[in-house]
Parts: structure tokens; sequence; C-alpha cells
């Protein structure tokens, strides 16, 4: 995950156990100074198999 502000660290925590909370994929949280649309709080990365 690429965040911009983390002091919102416990809200994006929140939702990402909510929707991946069951398949507790590997995760990492990246700080960076902005993202491309100023509007975004977090961008998530994700490779997915379909089995």
């Amino acid at each position: 995950m690429f965040v911009a502000d983390i002091s919102k660290l416990k809200q994006y925590a929140k939702v990402h156990q909510e929707y991946f909370g069951k398949i507790k994929p590997a995760t990492s949280m990246i700080v960076v100074k902005f993202l491309i649309d100023p509007e975004m709080m977090i961008e998530i990365e994700v490779t997915a198999v379909v089995r």
C-alpha cells in the first residue's frame, strides 16, 4: 500500500482488515510524498491468482 498521510494508519488498517482479513496477505505500507490524484488517500497494488 502506498499512502501519503501516515496519520491515518489506523483507518487504513481497519479497512484493510475488513476486506483482506480472511486471507491475510503479506502487506507493506509505504509512505510517499503524494499520490497521482490528490483526492486519493491510498493506492493498493495487488497480484491475484485465480484457481
